[in-house]
């Protein structure tokens, strides 16, 4: 549909961290949404090995000293670099022990329209849709596929968490303060939370009440899990494509060492 533009207001991201995923993810994903958005955009992958010319170096930072290689503990909390607002780099913006402490990457984010995708998914339908949503507050994907019922009792024990920061819409600075809330209360947070969507869930999410909500939510139909349906109770036939939504995620890929299985969809 549309070539990417590093001019364009809407841009389009997704991180690629370690070697879960292989470079042909990345490619895939590219092209994508190269066949799947007829707006103008700008696409950048976020990497700590960066190796084309849309790619962005992340570069350490005193985060990573709570990285767990053996469980690969936090690397899904990366993704809240991107919400930072642009700092000049300068000597300051460096700690004694070598990390930066600003990890600022899109100079112009103040006016930008972010649209943030993880690496396993299938886009269905034109990436246009999301960049016309009312965006009064920020949007994060819904599980529609889970009981409602079980992420409630189950929260106070397992943290069950109804929300999914596989696909994140947002523009500017909204999501700012989420950063700086981790920024500031680090310790705490990678103490309590074993990933991003418990901690978003927490604070950032009411599942009593969306309303009250830092994020809106994708609508019923967008967006569907491979593995889990797509609408509990009626709609989650396991392992079926769904084209009449948007997006497709394979959320749960990886944890039966079935990375792989998306390829054979592609």
């Amino acid at each position: 549909m549309t070539e990417p533009n590093d001019a364009a207001s809407n841009i389009i991201l997704c991180m690629k961290w370690g070697d879960k995923y292989d470079r042909t993810y990345v490619e895939k994903l590219r092209q994508q949404v190269k066949d799947n958005c007829s707006v103008p955009y700008a696409f950048y992958c976020i990497t700590d090995n960066p190796t084309e010319s849309y790619d962005i170096q992340l570069p350490p930072t005193e985060w990573d000293l709570y990285y767990e290689k053996s469980t690969n503990f936090f690397w899904a909390y990366r993704k809240l670099y991107m919400f930072q607002e642009w700092k000049t780099i300068t000597k300051s913006s460096w700690s004694k022990r070598g990390f930066r402490k600003n990890i600022s990457l899109f100079p112009d984010q103040g006016t930008g329209n972010f649209l943030y995708l993880d690496l396993d998914v299938i886009i269905h339908q034109d990436l246009k849709y999301f960049f016309e949503l009312n965006m009064e507050k920020p949007y994060i994907t819904y599980g529609w596929w889970n009981d409602p019922n079980e992420c409630h009792k189950n929260y106070s024990k397992f943290q069950s968490t109804p929300i999914n920061s596989s696909i994140i819409r947002w523009d500017g600075t909204q999501l700012l303060e989420i950063y700086k809330h981790v920024e500031k209360h680090i310790d705490v947070i990678f103490f309590t939370y074993p990933t991003i969507d418990n901690y978003l869930n927490h604070f950032w999410y009411d599942m009593h009440n969306n309303e009250e909500s830092t994020f809106n939510v994708f609508p019923q139909g967008d967006i569907y899990s491979w593995y889990k349906g797509n609408i509990f109770p009626n709609d989650t036939t396991e392992k079926k494509m769904r084209h009449d939504c948007k997006i497709c995620l394979f959320n749960n890929s990886g944890e039966n060492n079935d990375v792989e299985e998306l390829k054979n969809l592609w």
